[in-house]
């Protein structure tokens, strides 16, 4: 009895073991055959994965991995490069650069190509090599200009934005600086620019403007499809309410659309011969008179004004003239002076630097940029030392009587109260 149960327990561990092994044998030749047709795919035709603007191309086993990149970079034109220099950074030959600069131009003047110019290039990088697909140009709000790198030749067109002419009211309580109550009501910098010019005549905005002043304007803007901003007009109304007087200012035109002036309720045009303030957001630092100098140390005749402001604040030409001098000029550092019509002259000293185009003889118009706010030269700190002359006389900026611009009569007049009356209708729709 006992020998037969040694016989059946004999018997039962080799059919377990038995098992095992058939068992062993299964899996591994399960896992040959799996490994057989993993290797027959990766040896099959090449596949593609996209990932967003990357495309990675394995290729066949027995040749090189090749990895294509669609690329997009962004650029903007910088102070002193030309169009032509931009390219040279790109891998074009030189017929491809002809070819982009000629098309170019018959859209937009390149010698006068805005620094900040947005740029956009789309490109397909294969392994090391680089390729332009096609570049973008956006030289206004209003319109870009695509350049098709096609297989065959490179062309261009121009994509215009649809936009539409609308007008805006807006009324502004003075509580700091001017330009800070306009800026947030989301009045656009050039028509604040334009605002304070048109009532630099008459008013010091360092010693008049108090707060509590109110501002009101009516100007022209543009809009896209989906009523987004795209850039602002003209100014057809500006008025400033002082504590104890207000000005205000109608845009007139003539039959063709262009600009005549702006003129008061009476048909009085704005414009004088110069601009009291050439500069804005600046404080009256150092009035005209005798003072003791800062650096010097005894007491002169300071034969001008003084306004404080940042480095780098915009400074205007106060009229219309030719630069009779521009260049370092002693103490007085860079320097700009502008010659105007009727024997006056102004002068600009300290400056940091000179707007682009600045030379002696050049012809400037009032209220252009001709230079920025500096420190050069015996300065303290950034300020414009500011100068009127007339018949070669130094004279007080501050104080100094203007001849009037021209004032409207007869036919003109009549025509100008007829824009009168339809700017206030248009107002009065606005706000009610």
């Amino acid at each position: 009895m006992y020998t037969k149960k040694l016989i059946m327990m004999f018997f039962f561990k080799k059919r377990t073991t038995l098992f095992i092994a058939i068992l062993l044998l299964g899996v591994i030749g399960c896992a040959f055959l799996l490994s057989y047709n993993f290797s027959e795919n990766i040896n099959s035709d090449t596949s593609n994965i996209n990932d967003g603007n990357q495309t990675l191309i394995f290729a066949n086993s027995k040749e090189s991995l090749e990895i294509s990149y669609k690329y997009q970079e962004v650029y903007f034109i910088k102070d002193g490069q030309t169009f032509s220099s931009f390219l040279d950074q790109f891998n074009l030959n030189i017929n491809e650069k002809v070819k982009v600069i000629n098309l170019v131009s018959k859209e937009i003047d390149l010698k006068k190509i805005r620094i900040g110019t947005k740029i956009e290039i789309n490109s397909n990088k294969i392994n090391d090599k680089k390729d332009i697909d096609y570049i973008i140009i956006y030289p206004s709000k209003e319109r870009s200009i695509y350049i098709d790198f096609d297989l065959d030749e490179i062309k261009l067109k121009v994509n215009k934005l649809k936009i539409f002419k609308s007008s805006k009211f807006v009324e502004v309580d003075v509580n700091n600086s001017i330009f800070q109550s306009m800026t947030a009501k989301k009045i656009p910098e050039n028509i604040i620019m334009e605002f304070i010019k048109l009532f630099s005549f008459d008013i010091d905005f360092q010693r008049d403007i108090r707060k509590e002043n109110i501002l009101t304007l009516y100007f022209d803007y543009y809009k896209d499809e989906k009523q987004n901003y795209v850039k602002s007009d003209v100014i057809n109304f500006a008025k400033i309410k002082l504590h104890n007087q207000s000005f205000e200012l109608y845009r007139f035109t003539n039959d063709k659309g262009e600009l005549i002036d702006y003129f008061d309720s009476n048909g009085k045009s704005a414009t004088k011969a110069l601009m009291k303030t050439p500069i804005n957001g600046a404080r009256l630092s150092s009035a005209y008179g005798m003072r003791k100098h800062p650096i010097l140390g005894y007491n002169r005749l300071h034969q001008g004004v003084d306004f404080a402001a940042p480095s780098g604040t915009p400074i205007m030409a106060a009229g219309t003239g030719r630069i009779e001098v521009i260049g370092t000029n002693g103490g007085a550092g860079k320097y700009i002076r502008i010659k105007h019509l009727n024997g006056y002259k102004t002068a600009y000293a300290h400056l940091n630097s000179y707007a682009s185009g600045m030379s002696k003889g050049v012809k400037v118009r009032q209220g252009q940029t001709i230079g920025f706010v500096g420190s050069t030269g015996l300065s303290t700190g950034p300020h414009l030392h500011y100068e009127v002359w007339f018949n070669n006389k130094k004279i007080n900026p501050m104080t100094m009587r203007l001849p009037s611009g021209i004032k409207l009569n007869d036919s003109q007049l009549e025509k100008f109260i007829e824009v009168k009356k339809r700017i206030d209708l248009e107002i009065n729709n606005e706000t009610n």
